[in-house]
C-alpha cells in the first residue's frame, strides 16, 4: 500500500512559485525547491516530476492571480484613475521586493531558450489586456479617455509601459521617477 502524502499541493506550487519569482528559473536549484517546500527532493520528482514540470504548474498558477494579486483595473473607479492604480502598484511593489512580474521576468529570461514555457508566462497577459481594453472604452464612453486610437493599442501602450515600469523598479530605479512616468502614462491617456 502507498503511503499518503504528507503535504500540501497547493503550498508547495505556491512556495516553488515564490522562489521562482525571486530567483528565476535558470537559478533556481531543485535544492532551492526542496528547501522552500518543506520537501525532500526524491518527494518532489515524485509528486511533481521535476523542475521544469513545477515551473509549469507555479506559471499557471500565477497566471490564474495566485501572485498577481487583485486586479486593480477591475473595480468601480473612474477608468484613468484604475489604469492609475494599477501601474503604481506595481511599481511599488517591485521597488519593495525587487522581483517584478514573474510573466514578465520569465518572458526575459526564456523566450528563446524555453519558447514554450515563455509562451505559457506570455498568457498571463491576456486578461491584463482584457481589463485594460475594458477600462478603457468605459473612458472613452465617459469622455474621458482619448478617442484617436483603437481601445486595443492604447491597452498595449500602457502595458508596454507598465512592464517596462516593472523591469526598472526591480533595476533599482527610484520610485518618485518611476511615479512620474506613472503620470505621464495616464496623461497620454486623457482625452
Amino acid at each position: 500500500m502507498a503511503r499518503p502524502r504528507k503535504f500540501d499541493t497547493e503550498a508547495a506550487i505556491d512556495a516553488a512559485m515564490n522562489t521562482f519569482w525571486t530567483k528565476g528559473y535558470t537559478a533556481t536549484s531543485t535544492d532551492d525547491l526542496a528547501e522552500s517546500t518543506g520537501m525532500l527532493r526524491g518527494s518532489l520528482y515524485n509528486a511533481f516530476g521535476g523542475k521544469r514540470q513545477l515551473f509549469e504548474l507555479a506559471l499557471r498558477r500565477y497566471r490564474e492571480g495566485g501572485g498577481a494579486g487583485a486586479n486593480p483595473v477591475q473595480d468601480d473607479r473612474p477608468p484613468l484613475e484604475r489604469i492609475r492604480r494599477l501601474l503604481l502598484t506595481g511599481v511599488d511593489q517591485a521597488s519593495a521586493d525587487h522581483r517584478g512580474c514573474l510573466a514578465v521576468n520569465t518572458v526575459t529570461e526564456l523566450a528563446i531558450r524555453e519558447p514554450e514555457l515563455a509562451d505559457l508566462a506570455r498568457q498571463a497577459f491576456i486578461p491584463l489586456e482584457a481589463s485594460l481594453t475594458t477600462a478603457i472604452e468605459a473612458g472613452r464612453l465617459s469622455g474621458e479617455i482619448r478617442a484617436d486610437r483603437a481601445p486595443q493599442v492604447l491597452a498595449r501602450q500602457v502595458m508596454a509601459g507598465f512592464h517596462g515600469l516593472l523591469l526598472q523598479a526591480k533595476a533599482g530605479f527610484e520610485p518618485e521617477s518611476l511615479h512620474a512616468t506613472v503620470d505621464a502614462i495616464v496623461e497620454d491617456l486623457r482625452a
